[in-house]
């Protein structure tokens, strides 16, 4: 495709005039032929240009902090929160939440995240108590839960006695690092 200054001399006398010069212009436009004397043609460098990036989670919240994933092998959520999560320390995965849970034991719990998969504790009533269990014996650790059974994202307080936040699955990168930041935040501020 070759574009046509439309502001050019040349330009001008080629086009036809009155209600054709308009149809003229019109279909060009619509075909992404025109170009203003302002605007750049797709093969003009563009020199000065910075590349946009943003960080989905404020690094500040978690560039000390290394994440533990508990999810089955091959699961998506590792290569989702290692993408959004990407200033973290570091990450590990973890195939229980009692494996996450006893590592998280040899660490400070202020430099741990947990994002767990409760799908792959079979029992719910089960995964309740585990859960519970690990609020007890780590409360200064952000759980982050994850299911396919829930009906929609909560980044509340409401399930604060299991969780410091709970995701749906399957998730965008948007909704995930706002889980983890939530559950981040959510944890600091039931802790104060």
């Amino acid at each position: 495709m070759s574009l046509i200054n439309i502001n050019t001399s040349a330009a001008k006398l080629n086009r036809p005039t009155g209600l054709r010069g308009l149809f003229y212009d019109i279909r060009s436009w619509v075909d992404g032929e025109v170009v203003t004397g302002n605007q750049l043609r797709d093969d003009q460098l563009l020199f000065d240009t910075e590349t946009a990036s943003f960080d989905l989670i404020a690094p500040e919240l978690i560039e000390d902090r290394t994440i533990y994933i508990v999810d089955q092998t091959g699961g998506t959520l590792y290569p989702k929160v290692s993408n959004v999560a990407a200033t973290a320390k570091s990450f590990e995965t973890f195939a229980s939440l009692e494996d996450a849970a006893e590592a998280a034991m040899d660490k400070s719990h202020d430099s741990v995240a947990l994002v767990l998969n409760i799908d792959l504790i079979v029992d719910m009533n089960d995964a309740v108590e585990q859960l519970i269990a690990v609020k007890l014996a780590l409360p200064d650790v952000p759980v982050i839960i994850c299911s396919r059974t829930f009906s929609k994202n909560n980044f509340s307080l409401q399930r604060r006695a299991i969780a410091d936040a709970s995701l749906r699955l399957p998730c965008t990168d948007v909704s995930l690092a706002l889980a983890i930041e939530s559950g981040i935040l959510n944890n600091k501020n039931r802790r104060s």
